[in-house]
């Protein structure tokens, strides 16, 4: 069954939102925070090049905004082949792992600040993963995405892979900090949540009822 594309800016209007304003002030602040990375991590040699995609197999969580950004740039560069099949990978491991990602619409466990308990174990490949195994959506890839393997986590360590982990275990270096850089983001629309690509793509094309809410798609199939 073929998906087709969806109307992201009519999406954004529902919540009074002009998504072309919205994605030139994150575009500015994907520039700002590209830069910052750039001047931090110039002559580190970091292990990270085209087709690693290490840091594409962890439930990485991007917001709204984030996430019409970076399906605009599919449906305006890929095919709609392309686009097909990613939302049928999208979609494929939202039903995998529903219950874990459903989890992180609900409050933290209790004594918790946030969903890593829940989300730990979470793996899949990134539904927008092309065939050579780079970032499909490269440009506009979400935040956490640039800050992985080139910022610090809330203990001092390395937000990022054993890979990048094990290349600066003996340096001394400068780098941004994960989480208040990803905060800068919350000043913009479109932000008062963050989830998976999975479940943005079950909540763009994922079965519908004759009242237009969405349900669960094997019941929807039976």
């Amino acid at each position: 069954m073929a998906h087709g594309t969806r109307d992201l800016h009519a999406l954004a209007a529902l919540s009074d939102v002009d998504l072309d304003a919205a994605l030139t002030a994150l575009r500015a602040l994907y520039a700002d925070v590209d830069a910052r990375n750039q001047r931090h991590t110039a002559g580190l040699d970091l292990p990270c090049h085209r087709g690693c995609s290490a840091c594409c197999r962890d439930s990485v969580f991007l917001t709204p905004l984030e996430f019409l950004g970076a399906w605009d740039h599919v449906q305006q560069h890929w095919s709609a082949a392309a686009r097909e099949a990613a939302i049928d990978r999208g979609l494929a491991a939202y039903r995998t792992h529903r219950a874990v990602i459903d989890a992180c619409l609900r409050p933290p466990p209790p004594g918790e600040r946030d969903h890593f308990s829940v989300v730990r174990d979470l793996r899949f490949d990134c539904p927008l993963l092309d065939d050579d195994g780079a970032c499909g959506v490269y440009p506009m890839r979400e935040m956490f995405g640039r800050l992985f393997g080139c910022s610090f986590n809330d203990d001092g360590g390395v937000y990022g892979c054993d890979l990048v982990g094990a290349h600066l275990a003996d340096q001394t270096v400068t780098l941004l900090r994960a989480r208040p850089t990803a905060r800068r983001i919350d000043d913009l629309p479109l932000t008062g949540m963050r989830q998976v690509y999975p479940w943005y793509i079950h909540w763009l094309y994922g079965a519908r009822d004759e009242d237009g809410h969405l349900v669960d798609d094997d019941a929807a199939e039976s």
